[in-house]
């Protein structure tokens, strides 16, 4: 497995600064871009240079594959099985809200009159999306916070394994329902 932190020449620790990687990363590609280099058996070895630094970029970018990545690189098995007990209610809230945002987009129609009908409904379905993915913002942004704090103890102490394994699948589930609903947003909007 590929140590992103590492190749990218940054501390291995749960939050990073974005704009010190973006640093790192823009003046690797600068050095290591195919393009770069004028002999025929050194372009391929800096394509698979370059693609790996990408890669790297992408994942320490991201918190959630951050935190995934680097507790791999712990020895550390990352499940996100199960839905942290902190986010059971808004779990059910979600699942709730996409089945109904769902029902809504499986009666389109193009009939003019049907569309004027349920324009309220749409209107209505389009507020309780955007009134929960604002919810879910809010606790995506109190989980950042909680990054915050446990790099602090990352640095001194290492052993907070399981905490960051937590985290890892808190972000996980977060992300993934803030796109669904911003996917379905989108659809309503077109509607």
């Amino acid at each position: 497995m590929i140590d992103y932190f590492a190749l990218l020449q940054l501390p291995r620790r749960p939050l990073l600064n974005v704009e010190e990687l973006k640093e790192k990363y823009r003046q690797l590609t600068i050095d290591t871009h195919p393009d770069q280099q004028t002999g025929p058996g050194s372009k391929q070895g800096l394509a698979s240079d370059f693609a790996s630094i990408n890669e790297g970029y992408r994942i320490l970018l991201d918190p959630k594959l951050r935190l995934q990545h680097l507790l791999k690189l712990e020895g550390v098995a990352v499940s996100a099985d199960a839905v942290p007990d902190a986010l059971a209610d808004v779990f059910l809230e979600t699942g709730t809200l996409v089945q109904e945002i769902d029902r809504v987009l499986s009666r389109t129609t193009a009939n003019a009159l049907s569309k004027a009908l349920r324009h309220p409904e749409i209107l209505e379905t389009r507020k309780l999306a955007a009134d929960l993915l604002d919810k879910l913002q809010a606790i995506y942004h109190n989980a950042l916070e909680e990054l915050q704090k446990l790099d602090q103890l990352w640095i001194s102490t290492h052993q907070i394994a399981p905490e960051l394994s937590a985290l890892s699948a808190k972000l996980a589930y977060l992300t993934r329902w803030m796109a669904q609903l911003e996917e379905r947003q989108f659809q309503l909007s077109i509607l």
